[in-house]
């Protein structure tokens, strides 16, 4: 078959990537589509297959409709994500209506919406959680063995669950398909590509889908599997980003994997995502040592009974500790914070302002708290708001508080980086050149305050 795996237009700059469906933020930048790279890797044994990237190529509809007729498709397989499900939709019907290919979508939304995506008659397979072995099966025409996958039948709808297992094997994304030059890491701005150590996890945060998508069992992929694809990675780009959401849950694992990269010499330099509480320093000091230079955190609030309301299980010590690690070994460090959880006040959103000053990480972005499909906090709210996908996002406020969570959101930022010390935090750390450069990206993002999406 030809196929094409499809990253769909859009109007502004946004982010398509397992749990991450966001607006380019701070960063002003994009993800490398890392499911459309290891769904091509499975797929182009037997198929002809290509990439198209609409948001980085910077491609619309039209430019899409030409490729779709040149290479004579048969079959796109498109990721979709809730706040820019109604365009994706849109952009596929449109295909649909003048081309002959079949269509497919995954996603969390499409997986949690699978029932209703599934009648639209413009798709023809809803593919449910892991994708990239039900995009081999539909590839395949066998329409006995659609484990994972929503379908139409002449009589009915069929919603064949996935395998419970998961998937935990990979083959080496095929990078080779798309044109790297358009994905820049933050602030160092090389060309870069996202590689997965894992999959799922087993906490339960209020706010967060992938113990929905990926599952609450955590699925490790052996660290000679790894070490093979950074092998190969290594020929296109010198800088990775781990997109595993508990990279560092495991510290064997870290430590296997950091021992094996310092023997390999691959000279990767990469960043990764950790909770403060699986962080300690003897870690943090095999991951520099193994060439990474930047943590990311979920601090998420400053006020303890907001982080147990949504189910974070850690504690505001552990996150001023493991800030104060990667300044001791080295490290820059990222923090996340989230505003407008239920059961904030006025007096709790000013505790994580402040608390993002005083642990004071090299990096903070902030949130509102949004309820996703797939997330305990979308069960938990939906019936009290108004649900317009387009405002699922995380500058908006859907919850119509008294206070007003865009304005803290916006003053979080501005007291957050507008500091003399921040300042010269940065200078110190990557030279006066870079800083301008990192300046106009910041002001192009706050700037985004001051525009309605």
């Amino acid at each position: 078959m030809n196929i094409i795996l499809l990253n769909p237009p859009y109007f502004f700059k946004v982010v398509r990537e397992g749990r991450c469906q966001h607006e380019a933020a701070i960063w002003d930048s994009v993800y490398p589509p890392l499911s459309l790279a290891t769904i091509a890797s499975f797929l182009r044994e037997q198929h002809n297959v290509i990439i198209i990237d609409a948001i980085a190529e910077e491609k619309d509809l039209h430019a899409i409709l030409k490729t779709i007729d040149e290479f004579n498709a048969d079959l796109i397989i498109s990721s979709i994500s809730t706040p820019t499900v109604s365009e994706d939709l849109r952009v596929l019907k449109q295909i649909k209506n003048q081309s002959k290919a079949k269509i497919a979508v995954f996603g969390v939304h499409a997986t949690y919406f699978s029932e209703d995506i599934i009648r639209e008659d413009y798709v023809d397979y809803v593919i449910l959680n892991d994708p990239e072995i039900p995009a081999v099966r539909i590839a395949s025409g066998d329409m006995n063995n659609l484990e994972g996958i929503a379908y139409k039948t002449k009589d009915k709808i069929v919603l064949s669950p996935p395998n419970k297992t998961g998937i935990s094997h990979f083959k080496v994304p095929a990078w080779d398909l798309i044109d790297l030059d358009n994905y820049k890491i933050p602030i160092k701005r090389k060309s870069y590509v996202l590689v997965s150590t894992a999959r799922g996890c087993p906490y339960d945060c209020s706010f967060c889908v992938v113990p929905y998508y990926y599952g609450k069992k955590i699925r490790f992929r052996e660290v000679n599997e790894v070490i093979a694809e950074l092998k190969a990675v290594a020929k296109h780009v010198k800088d990775i980003f781990f997109h595993t959401d508990l990279f560092t849950f495991k510290k064997e694992y870290v430590l296997e994997l950091c021992a094996r990269m310092i023997q390999e010499n691959l000279g990767i330099h990469w960043i990764c995502n950790s909770r403060v509480d699986t962080f300690d320093k003897e870690m943090a000091e095999a991951m520099k040592k193994a060439g990474c230079w930047m943590v990311s955190f979920g601090v998420e609030s400053g006020n303890q009974t907001i982080l147990d309301l949504c189910g974070k299980k850690i504690t505001l010590e552990q996150s001023k500790k493991a800030i104060r690690i990667c300044r001791e070994v080295g490290l820059i460090s990222i923090g996340h914070f989230v505003l407008g959880f239920p059961g904030e006040t006025d007096a709790t959103l000013k505790q994580t302002i402040l608390f993002s000053r005083e642990i004071d990480p090299d990096f903070a972005e902030f949130y509102i708290a949004t309820p996703f499909p797939g997330s305990r906090l979308f069960e938990s709210v939906q019936k009290d708001i108004q649900l317009n996908w387009n405002n699922i996002r995380y500058d908006y406020d859907p919850y119509n508080y008294e206070f007003d969570l865009k304005r803290i959101r916006k003053n979080a930022y501005f007291r957050f980086y507008l500091r003399p010390k921040k300042v010269l935090r940065f200078i110190s750390l990557f030279g006066i050149n870079r800083i301008i450069a990192m300046g106009l990206s910041a002001f192009r993002f706050l700037f985004s305050f001051y525009k309605d999406r």
